[in-house]
């Protein structure tokens, strides 16, 4: 008997291993064929080709990449496999890689050189930093609502599933106040809350972030516990009160000396004896082996991400005691670097 993969990011990568077969998957989701294949057993070649809106030709290559990547099964009629059923149990998170992965494929593709020897360069050309608009956060109004909500929906879709591997390594018995510096949705904060009951949290981000945040958590069991707080931490003081603060995937978006001054402001804000905890991407590292399609989303950050060691060693700057750094293999390699700030 074979090995059940329980873990929904390798069950969802499983599909999303080369490009060619990620793109005849993510164009099967947005005609439908899959919505007509997951609602019954099997469907007949003639619905699905009607449904597709392709020449028979074409339509023939269509369904053999679908079949070689293990999405589909038979001829007449055509199935999905079990493995496929497996992963679209998390369809959020299939279709949240699906389109980033197409987004910022192009970028790679067109700037690979740019990317490993010229970074000012590939950030200058690159068409996915138009996505994180910063700009675009200050005012709360449709237009920017709906350009933020891209890709704070993808993030939040990642942090849905990244974050256990870092709350099964944390042990916050005895808290209770977490400030998440650039906590995005609230999803990080909202799991916190969800595992420690006791627990609130406060949520620091750019204004309409902390807009699309609201309507995040607002159907939560968790809602009440969890403040928005709205301001820019490049030049806004952080809210004081806190026996935690939190830093999920938000560091390594900064240059190092900009990262330095973050961490040294949540120092300043964090309560005396209180814990600072930093979960973030390390440099990616394929060890011999090659990276399948999916990874083309980290890729495109690859400058940005640094070892542990960085973080570990301004902590220890800053007076922190009993650092401890984790690593955590999810899709790519994570850390999970906690410090405790002295009494005074």
């Amino acid at each position: 008997m074979g090995v059940i993969n329980t873990d929904p990011i390798r069950q969802v990568d499983r599909f999303l291993e080369t490009e060619i077969e990620s793109r005849a998957l993510a164009l099967a989701l947005s005609r439908g064929l899959v919505d007509l294949l997951a609602g019954r057993q099997s469907a007949a070649r003639s619905d699905i080709h009607r449904l597709a809106q392709m020449p028979e030709t074409a339509f023939d290559f269509f369904l053999q990449l679908l079949a070689s990547n293990g999405v589909v099964r038979g001829e007449d009629p055509l199935r999905l496999t079990p493995d496929f059923r497996d992963a679209l149990a998390h369809r959020d998170l299939l279709e949240a890689k699906l389109w980033f992965a197409n987004l910022v494929a192009p970028d790679v593709h067109g700037l690979f050189a740019e990317l490993l020897s010229d970074i000012p360069q590939f950030m200058a050309r690159a068409q996915v930093f138009e996505l994180f608009r910063y700009d675009r956060c200050m005012e709360v109004t449709p237009e920017n609502l709906a350009a933020t909500a891209r890709w704070v929906g993808y993030t939040s879709t990642l942090t849905r599933y990244e974050a256990p591997a870092c709350l099964d390594r944390l042990n916050l018995a005895g808290h209770r106040r977490i400030l998440d510096v650039g906590g995005n949705s609230g999803e990080f904060a909202r799991q916190v809350c969800e595992r420690n009951p006791s627990m609130e949290a406060t949520v620091f981000d750019l204004p309409v972030v902390c807009a699309l945040g609201r309507r995040h958590v607002s159907g939560s069991p968790q809602a009440a516990r969890i403040t928005f707080k709205e301001g820019d931490f490049r030049r806004d003081r952080l809210p004081a009160g806190h026996d935690i603060i939190s830093f999920k995937s938000v560091l390594h978006d900064w240059p190092q000396d900009d990262a330095a001054t973050f961490m040294r402001e949540a120092a300043a804000a964090l309560e005396p004896g209180g814990r600072m905890v930093i979960f973030e991407r390390m440099p990616i590292e394929p060890a011999g082996t090659r990276l399948p399609y999916s990874m083309v989303a980290n890729l495109v950050f690859l400058p940005f991400f640094r070892k542990p060691d960085f973080y570990a060693v301004e902590l220890d700057k800053l007076g922190f005691i009993d650092i401890s750094v984790q690593s955590v293999g999810i899709e790519m390699p994570f850390a999970l670097i906690t410090a405790r700030k002295k009494w005074q």
